[in-house]
């Protein structure tokens, strides 16, 4: 089984939708999820309690340090191949991941200086989870919401403060897309709000296949994949149409 936690100090950062498009691509390719919602708001408790929740993924509800025990036991009695803990934007996130035992975190946040900060301070936390752990937890995060179509300035000082501290980043990063957040009001995953009619479908699966490749690569240790076109945050990339990304055989354990 790998575990996944996403972390931030802040909140807004992005950890919800992310952590939920990552559940939501491992299950399209056959694998069970298992997610713990330890953020006190549970709103991953509350899109699963939405129409369309894929039968393979389950959310275990955590909302105090004190509830993560019991959520591990319900959620590694469900058998995952995968299990995703979403936490809460604070300090507190440092407690409740570690408890977990995560293989890998993934810090999301906005291109500006100041969710750079904070996810330096993300990264502190999860060296000292490996050095509780004795051993060592993979730490990237992921740049979210940018626009697709013209990448910002702050984006240049961004990924320059994260590699002077050291920092990997995913090479595919989420774009901005409504379609996501609606994921959020009607429930379910990609395919059914393509069948409601919302627009962007398309392109948002593709990003989001590609943001789910790259965990997995490295996860398993694999050389990551060239990003597809339109999904990378290198500000000097070219942003032809949206490729679809070579697929992926994940291994389970």
């Amino acid at each position: 089984m790998k575990i996944v936690a996403f972390v931030s100090p802040k909140g807004g950062a992005g950890k919800t939708t992310s952590a939920l498009l990552l559940a939501l691509g491992l299950h399209d390719l056959g694998l069970r999820v298992a997610m713990i919602d330890a953020d006190p708001n549970k709103p991953l408790v509350h899109w699963a309690s939405l129409p369309k929740r894929p039968e393979r993924i389950t959310v275990h509800a955590a909302p105090t340090e004190a509830d993560i025990p019991d959520a591990l036991r319900e959620a590694k009695a469900k058998s995952p191949d995968w299990m995703i803990v979403d936490t809460e934007g604070s300090l507190r996130a440092g407690i409740a991941f570690a408890a977990t035992a995560p293989d890998m975190v993934i810090t999301p946040l906005a291109a500006s200086a100041i969710e750079a900060h904070q996810a330096l301070k993300a990264a502190e936390l999860v060296d000292a989870a490996s050095r509780r752990l004795r051993r060592k937890v993979l730490h990237a995060c992921l740049l979210t919401r940018l626009p697709a179509a013209v990448r910002p300035r702050s984006l240049r000082q961004v990924v320059a403060q994260l590699r002077e501290g050291g920092v990997a980043i995913l090479p595919t990063a989420l774009i901005e897309k409504e379609v996501f957040r609606l994921l959020f009001a009607y429930g379910g995953g990609l395919t059914d709000l393509e069948q409601t009619g919302a627009p962007g479908v398309t392109a948002a699966r593709l990003n989001a296949q590609a943001y789910v490749a790259a965990v997995i690569d490295m996860v398993e240790g694999r050389p990551a994949d060239p990003p597809a076109p339109g999904t990378s945050w290198n500000p000097a990339e070219r942003r032809p149409e949206v490729a679809a990304p070579q697929p992926h055989s994940p291994l389970r354990s």
